[in-house]
């Protein structure tokens, strides 16, 4: 929860830290999604390594107690360049937590039972992001942008203090020095690549994942931008509505998507994966038709179809990578997802979107507000592609079974 309330709470503050410091579009893009994507991704890969073979509850605890000191960073930023290597650092902590959460549950919950588990976790998601959007809209237009981030990050060092104490790991406490000696039963990075490379679904899971954040990073970027051009909506009474519908609607989205997801799997192996990719297929339009909408309150309750199809993949997705990685690959599986998707969906989707509106609206102000529509209009597409994708790895998985 903490971990997507301090990545996102950039988002409800983005209009008005652009007015504040002058940024652009593209500077918007380059500071919610490629400064986070660029540490968050490719460290990912030596924590998962790591998480492989040390205490995760530790790892996790590091993680959340560095994205919390430097959220609280981002709030004393004075310039672009300041508040993009605020951003990074974010990334460089958060880094930790998925690998690590995501293999400490492989190992608590039995395959039957993980998908809801997983669904459970990816709940914490859109609860994070009310937080960020309701409280974030509250406080920037009660006070200003540098106390949300304030607000935002110091219960993080609590929290991880409290993770540290009380959350124990099935494998006890192995020393820090001796988790990073070669052990020959544990795979190599490029050990790991050559084994997920013999499993096509997988990197249809990967595709997938990426298209997926692409289109969700660059739409939530861009909350603020679209709704207060467009509709003139106050933060405070957007930030209460985009949280109401982003934690109604994706919370529903990430449990029922695991629950369903427990349910499918039984009737039909990786069934659960085709089901996720139709969800996607059909919040294209809607996606579309909420950038356009007469009003913004319409607009926001039609945002929640991109938003229930955007989580209702993660527990299908997740545990149907736990189940094609070997139990010596589980960390690093999640990891070089989260490697790929993060740099290409996270870092480049809402710099895709910046950059459209900008050349849309040729920088004239008064354009800012229609470009924007047009450049989301655009992203809604990619929903399509991710579809198929999820089509692909069910038939793939099928296939693994047949033979």
């Amino acid at each position: 929860m903490l971990n997507f309330l301090d990545r996102q709470v950039i988002s409800i503050l983005a209009e008005p830290i652009k007015q504040d410091l002058g940024l652009s579009d593209t500077q918007l893009g380059l500071m919610t999604g490629l400064s986070f994507a660029l540490f968050y991704t490719t460290l990912a890969i030596p924590v998962a390594a790591l998480a492989d073979r040390w205490n995760r509850s530790w790892i996790i605890a590091i993680a959340i107690a560095i994205w919390s000191f430097m959220t609280v960073l981002c709030g004393l930023a004075n310039n672009f360049i300041q508040l993009f290597l605020a951003r990074v650092g974010v990334g460089i902590g958060e880094a930790g937590s998925g690998p690590a959460s995501h293999s400490l549950i492989a190992d608590i919950f039995p395959p039957e039972r993980r998908a809801g588990a997983l669904g459970i976790l990816g709940t914490a998601v859109p609860i994070g992001a009310f937080i960020a959007y309701a409280g974030g809209g509250w406080i920037v237009e009660n006070f200003d942008w540098r106390t949300a981030f304030f607000m935002a990050g110091v219960p993080g060092i609590i929290v991880a203090l409290v993770m540290w104490i009380t959350v124990k790991d099935p494998r006890g406490k192995p020393k820090f020095l001796e988790s990073f000696k070669r052990d020959p039963d544990k795979p190599t990075l490029k050990q790991a690549v050559a084994e997920l490379s013999m499993k096509p679904a997988y990197w249809h899971l990967v595709a997938a994942g990426v298209l997926v954040q692409f289109v969700s990073y660059g739409l939530a970027s861009f909350y603020g931008g679209l709704f207060v051009r467009i509709h003139g909506i106050g933060y405070g009474e957007l930030g209460w509505k985009l949280g109401l519908m982003v934690g109604i609607s994706g919370g529903f989205g990430a449990f029922f998507g695991g629950q369903i997801g427990n349910y499918l799997d039984r009737k039909k192996p990786a069934l659960s994966l085709l089901v996720s990719g139709l969800v996607l297929v059909a919040s294209a339009p809607g996606m579309i038709w909420a950038v356009y909408a007469g009003s913004a309150n319409a607009g926001i309750i039609l945002l929640a179809i991109p938003t229930f199809a955007a989580t209702f993949y993660y527990g299908p997705s997740f545990s149907a990578i736990q189940t094609l990685a070997s139990d010596q690959t589980r960390a690093l599986a999640v990891a070089i997802y989260l490697l790929v998707a993060g740099i290409i969906g996270l870092g480049i989707g809402p710099v895709f979107v910046g950059i459209l509106s900008d050349v849309f609206s040729g920088g004239v102000e008064s354009a800012e507000g229609p470009a924007l529509q047009k450049a989301l209009m655009y992203l809604a597409l990619f929903n399509i592609w991710a579809g198929l994708h999820y089509w692909f790895a069910q038939r793939d998985i099928l296939k693994r079974i047949a033979h």
